[in-house]
């Protein structure tokens, strides 16, 4: 940090959403150094910037956020990310978690935590919303579920992206892989969810709260 002064990337394919979450933060003393509509843009305004902390929206055009955050993470271990998501998904979650980000908030969460989950984050500790937190971990007395632990990361993003309609021959050019490669992600994927249609993936995606309608 530059002083005392947090500095922040803010990550969100809506205008509206960034717009006020500069606001918010700026009210209360946290720069924002630079603004991303899409995860690729965010990579690359991270590695020109290298802020603080990054607020990362989960769902963007693209690579999304998710995508994102591995990529940043790859080139920087000790990236801080404070992921926010409409959704209040388990499966989401623990992707998240599992890409090593600091803080994870739901967007119905209040603007104070916000910026106290901002705040931690970027001063190196953790911030995650308490209700997810207890879901993944299951009840007292319960083996958590594995949802959609089974993926890797990137299969989970291939996952995501067929869920969403893309072909194959698109998800190479959105994740830069080989054809082939993602082919056998889908391949893989299929198998592992014990799933034989594209039917079937839409119909797990939406129950897992991958994607909405």
């Amino acid at each position: 940090m530059s002083g005392d002064k947090i500095s922040a990337l803010v990550a969100d394919d809506h205008p509206v959403a960034r717009i006020g979450m500069r606001r918010l933060l700026e009210v209360n003393g946290i720069g924002v150094v630079a603004e991303a509509a899409t995860g690729e843009e965010a990579y690359r305004l991270y590695e020109f910037h290298r802020p603080d902390m990054v607020l990362m929206d989960m769902r963007m055009p693209g690579i999304g956020g998710l995508e994102a955050v591995r990529r940043i993470r790859l080139r920087d271990a000790a990236a801080r990310i404070l992921m926010l998501s409409v959704s209040d998904s388990t499966a989401l979650f623990q992707q998240a978690l599992g890409l090593g980000v600091a803080g994870y908030l739901t967007k119905s969460a209040a603007p104070a935590e916000i910026v106290s989950a901002v705040r931690r984050v970027a001063a190196g500790g953790k911030h995650f919303d308490q209700v997810l937190l207890a879901k993944s971990n299951g009840a007292p007395g319960e083996a958590p579920r594995p949802l959609l632990q089974v993926l890797t990361p990137r299969e989970f993003e291939v996952f995501r992206l067929l869920a969403e309609g893309y072909s194959v021959t698109e998800i190479a050019g959105i994740l830069s892989i080989s054809p082939k490669t993602a082919g056998v992600h889908h391949t893989r994927i299929m198998h592992k969810l014990g799933i034989r249609s594209p039917v079937q993936l839409v119909r797990l995606a939406f129950q897992q709260g991958v994607i909405t309608l």
